[in-house]
């Protein structure tokens, strides 16, 4: 795991901090994993001789803080490049230059931002700064361990008679149909129900109703992920899936402990906020 390497890269945090305690915000605090993605972009900018948000490649901040580790949805980036300069007050310079631009400004002062990772990487007369910050409201992981997994495959055949909708803890999971010939993989221990769309509202249905569809539940063991989970005061949904797929409610303050296949790729953790869910963490389950 990377720490912070100079005395320069925590000027440019001290100077961020400074920017945001004078308008009343938090202080952001030192990220070892932030500053890994952070690092290992500013080193690569300078090998191949762009500048950019986003590499040749494709790769987006987001997909490099997630690769170093990063488990946060909400995250930002800033960049810098100058050339011919001492060291000496190039933090407060990029700084003062982020403030200066509007979109760096923006990330430089949001309130949601609570962590902070930078690179300050010179290649001779070459200087590269990158900033990665990201939203960390609560950490939830407080143990992870490879564990034998229970794989759950709903498969669903037939004609439905309008669209069909899985429901899990009484959340909508998935809509299908009304033909159908697919399979959907489950959370372990779901509480499943069926429901029929007429109009723009759904109708519990047992298994079947209105004829010519049929539901199968299989399982089999496969490797996947021990989990222990801290929760603070609020209510939570945890989700599934590449994109989140709602699983359960929490309530907090709970500490909850669960063993999930790493077939379903992420588990997302999120505040519930009346109908709505702001999605805060993806933990990779793989």
């Amino acid at each position: 795991m990377a720490s912070a390497q100079s005395a320069l890269e925590l000027e440019v945090l001290a100077q961020t901090n400074q920017m945001r305690l004078a308008r009343g915000l938090g202080a952001l605090l030192w990220d070892d994993l932030a500053y890994e993605a952070a690092l290992g972009h500013a080193q690569d900018m300078l090998a191949r001789g762009y500048f950019a948000h986003v590499t040749p490649e494709g790769r987006t901040p987001g997909q490099r803080m997630a690769a170093a580790g990063v488990i946060e949805v909400t995250v930002g980036e800033n960049l810098a490049y100058y050339e011919g300069f001492k060291d000496e007050g190039l933090p407060k310079k990029a700084v003062e230059d982020w403030m200066n631009s509007p979109g760096h400004r923006a990330n430089l002062l949001k309130p949601d931002f609570t962590h902070l990772g930078v690179a300050f990487v010179r290649q001779g007369r070459k200087v590269m700064l990158v900033q990665n910050f990201l939203s960390r409201p609560f950490s939830p992981v407080l143990g992870r361990a490879p564990a034998q997994a229970q794989r759950t495959l709903l498969r669903l055949s037939g004609q439905a008679p309008g669209p069909l909708g899985v429901f899990l803890d009484r959340q909508l999971f998935a809509q299908v149909g009304p033909k159908l010939d697919l399979s959907l993989e489950l959370p372990p221990g779901a509480r499943l129900e069926y429901g029929l769309k007429e109009g723009q509202s759904w109708f519990l249905a047992p298994e079947g109703q209105g004829g010519g569809w049929q539901a199968r539940l299989e399982t089999a063991p496969t490797p996947g992920v021990a989990l222990r989970l801290s929760f603070p005061s609020g209510q939570y949904a945890m989700a599934v899936g590449a994109e989140p797929r709602f699983w359960r409610s929490v309530t907090g303050p709970q500490t909850l402990e669960v063993t999930l296949p790493g077939t379903l790729q992420l588990l997302w953790l999120g505040r519930m906020q009346g109908q709505s869910i702001d999605y805060t963490h993806r933990i990779p389950l793989r």
